[in-house]
């Protein structure tokens, strides 16, 4: 059985006014849906970069500390000797 969008693809004057509407209708209603799959995507690449992006500083902040200790702990064995 064909579907509206078939038939009106292959003959859309002899499906009449009705079968264009809603063949119009169904494509509108596939465009949409492929634009809303898309927008969904984009923001579940721009949430996981944003968590991303939040680790890569934490990582960057633990570092930086710990090699400021870590030249703290150099410092105090220098005097030391």
């Amino acid at each position: 059985m064909a579907t509206y969008r078939q038939t009106s693809r292959a003959d859309w004057c002899s499906s009449g006014i009705e079968g264009i509407n809603a063949d119009s209708l169904q494509r509108i209603a596939d465009a949409t849906e492929k634009m809303a799959q898309s927008y969904t995507e984009l923001i579940w690449e721009r949430d996981y970069l944003k968590a991303q992006r939040k680790r890569l500083i934490d990582r960057n902040d633990a570092l930086t500390r710990s090699n400021a200790a870590l030249r703290g702990v150099i410092t105090k064995l220098k005097r030391a000797k």
